[in-house]
């Protein structure tokens, strides 16, 4: 077992986290601080970092040398960005810091830095083709990614912090000053990545202007998961949230609701580089990614010492889920013959239920998943696998997808209208869509229960459909398969229910 630090020091923010590798190499944050230090504030100025900031990010690193000892960290990677690449002291504050604490930091390059959030983005997000932007508080990184690997990279050094100190923007601002600042972000566009013009692609956005841009859209529509990763800003709600921004007082900011009080005063300048970047890729809705460069971080040290030597996984929802299943189960043979037959059924009956290939994977999670509950306690078990499911860090799925692979495995004990409605999210799904869990449920529903006995007796399954119904053919070794036949005959209701055709279900040894 492994504990990893990974510290970013950046010109806004210094983040700590702490993962734990566990033998079997699957890994999970253990945990998290982040605090606002402002180290590029006046630097624009001054060209040095800020003294109060340089003195809050001692703290935190004295704070945070303590946890490590705590939590017997076996390994620290810490990293500064823009601030101290820029500022003509910054490596003598870096010296300082290893005298001081005895921590070793490494100020890396805007490539380097662009690549982490790259790494970041790439393992936690289904896209192939996009524009990626990190938005820190002195300067920018913006990747072209095609087929999921970086075509073109580059730093700008241009960020929510500098830009407010440089036009003012920190308060009330005057039309003059805002067009100042998005003609200067444009010119440095035009000179700096000329290759991301008229992309038309999707925007990712990483860091703390989207994150706080998309929490006041998902305030402002009364969006009822508290999730920022794979959320998705449209671009008609985008640009009202914009004007309301700029048109506000920093007095009046501070009580917009999903906005940090601490970034108030910056928000103007980060929402105005972002729609500038919008414009000029033409991308149309932003892409909010909560994972980035300390993540990329942790993919660059896991993917050379476990991942093969890459840092990029081969499938984004298998490897998440591959990853959650070696923390929380043991009973991998059942989960696995569960997740087979699941997948048979659904082929099998494609022409009745109808759902989609992607529908298809979803299933397959929610296989994979359905006891995940047990952890919690057995009683309920299926509905609280739905819980840790729509919360659990799986990547690959927009949040939508993973929600609906929750209540299929939340049903997967039998469909209860009582549960359905007392579900907290029940009301994201259309009637359609509940329509298709329900009916995918069922399958899993079937699937589990010939695995009831969790001996693997049963090896395959035939489903033929006629107009009078569904006669189902069970493989099976030789036996007693009484209570594989119970549990699964219990079902035949609710078939009939979901499907509108009775199930027959014979045996074949």
């Amino acid at each position: 077992m492994e504990n990893i630090a990974i510290i970013d020091m950046g010109s806004n923010s210094i983040r700590f986290i702490v993962m734990q590798i566990n033998d079997n190499h699957s890994y999970f944050l253990q945990y998290q601080q982040k605090e606002a230090i402002r180290l590029g504030k006046g630097m624009s100025e001054t060209g040095r970092l800020n003294p109060e900031g340089v003195k809050r990010a001692l703290e935190c690193l004295h704070v945070y040398k303590h946890m490590m000892e705590v939590m017997q960290v076996t390994h620290c990677i810490a990293v500064a960005t823009a601030a101290a690449r820029s500022a003509s002291d910054g490596p003598a504050f870096i010296e300082r810091i290893r005298e001081e604490t005895g921590i070793e930091i490494e100020i890396i390059s805007g490539e380097c830095e662009a690549y982490f959030g790259y790494l970041g983005v790439v393992n936690t997000i289904a896209a192939k083709d996009y524009i990626q932007f990190d938005l820190g508080g002195a300067s920018i990184e913006v990747s072209l990614v095609k087929n999921r690997e970086i075509k073109e990279s580059v730093s700008v050094p241009l960020g929510a912090v500098t830009m407010t100190d440089k036009f003012g923007l920190q308060d009330v601002v005057t039309q003059g000053a805002l067009d100042k600042c998005v003609k200067y972000v444009e010119k440095r566009f035009r000179e700096m990545i000329p290759w991301a013009k008229a992309q038309n692609l999707p925007v990712i956005g990483i860091g703390g202007t989207v994150r706080n841009l998309a929490k006041m859209d998902q305030y402002k529509t009364n969006y009822q998961l508290a999730r920022i990763h794979n959320y998705i800003i449209r671009r008609e709600r985008f640009e009202p949230c914009y004007q309301a921004i700029i048109k506000s007082s920093i007095g009046s900011r501070r009580k917009f609701g999903g906005l940090s009080t601490e970034r108030a005063d910056i928000i103007i300048a980060g929402a105005a580089i972002a729609r500038c970047l919008m414009e000029f890729s033409g991308g149309k809705d932003l892409i909010v990614s909560g994972c980035g460069l300390r993540d990329g971080v942790f993919y660059e040290y896991y993917g050379k010492k476990y991942g093969g030597g890459s840092p990029v996984v081969k499938d984004v929802l298998q490897a998440s889920v591959t990853n959650y299943l070696g923390r929380v189960e043991r009973r991998m043979e059942h989960l696995q013959r569960v997740h087979d037959l699941s997948l048979s059924l659904f082929d099998q009956l494609g022409k009745l239920h109808g759902a989609s290939a992607r529908a298809r994977d979803l299933l397959g999670v929610a296989a994979w998943l359905h006891d995940a509950g047990k952890i919690i306690n057995y009683y309920e078990h299926a509905r609280n696998a739905a819980f840790i499911i729509s919360h659990a860090p799986l990547y690959g799925m927009t949040q939508k997808e993973q929600l609906t692979a929750s209540f299929i495995a939340g049903f997967h004990h039998g469909i209860s209208n009582k549960i359905m409605r007392s579900y907290r999210y029940a009301m994201m799904l259309t009637q359609p869509e509940w329509k298709e869990v329900r009916k995918l449920a069922t399958l899993l529903a079937l699937a589990e229960a010939a695995d009831v006995t969790y001996e693997g007796r049963v090896t395959g399954m035939e489903a033929t459909a006629t107009a009078e119904g569904v006669a189902l053919t069970v493989i099976a070794e030789p036996g007693d398969h009484r209570a594989i036949d119970f549990e699964m005959q219990s079902f035949c209701k609710q078939f009939r229910k979901e499907f509108g055709k009775p199930l027959v279900i014979v045996w074949r040894r």
